[in-house]
């Protein structure tokens, strides 16, 4: 089954929403499955599990309450974010499956850049030296079709992340491939890694 990399730049928040009810729905029509690639303005994403204590202070950027799985995350530019819109039903996966995937996805494109991430019992998502985190999973599924999906860290501004508690875990700390690589990779060569190596 082949699927449609779509490359969006950086977009509104709520365009995105928009633009993967279509491509839900199409996927359940029949139509091709959908990969949106995407950088947003900075904002914060609430997930269905948050709760109020996850904020640390008031919030000073855009605020959207979503659909998806898990709980707040920061989105902003220098942040790559992948929304598959797959069926996986007639893939057969277990969302349990489709978890890993994308957390194996991220640390097959972080290993090209030469950094070494894995997972972690700490949570969903990909870590650095286990105690970093660089990448993070919140996914939406109905009628077995997925929406949202990872978002990858790379020269975004971190310091964003301190109004909040990341994924609901306390004490944890957010790293970038800027910081870990002690220099600046080009986000686009970062797209063009996720696309070269497509995990479905």
């Amino acid at each position: 089954m082949s699927i449609r990399f779509i490359k969006c730049g950086l977009t509104n928040y709520a365009v995105s929403l928009i633009d993967m009810e279509i491509a839900k729905q199409a996927v359940l029509n029949g139509e091709r499955e959908s990969i949106f690639i995407i950088e947003h303005e900075c904002m914060y994403s609430v997930g269905k599990s948050s709760k109020i204590e996850d904020f640390t202070k008031i919030p000073n950027i855009p605020l959207y309450y979503t659909n998806r799985g898990g709980r707040i995350t920061v989105h902003s530019p220098g942040q790559i974010v992948i929304y598959p819109i797959i069926n996986l039903k007639k893939r057969e996966l277990s969302i349990n499956n489709y978890v890993r995937i994308l957390e194996d996805w991220m640390i097959c494109v972080l290993e090209k850049f030469g950094l070494h991430a894995k997972k972690s019992t700490k949570g969903v998502g990909v870590w650095m030296n286990d105690v970093e985190k660089i990448g993070f999973v919140g996914i939406q599924i109905e009628h077995g079709i997925t929406s949202h999906g990872l978002c990858l860290n790379v020269s975004n501004d971190l310091s964003l992340f301190d109004a909040i508690v990341p994924c609901g875990i306390k004490r944890i700390h957010v790293t970038s491939m800027e910081k870990a690589l002690e220099k600046t990779p080009c986000v686009s060569d970062v797209i063009e890694t996720f696309i070269a190596n497509p995990p479905f």
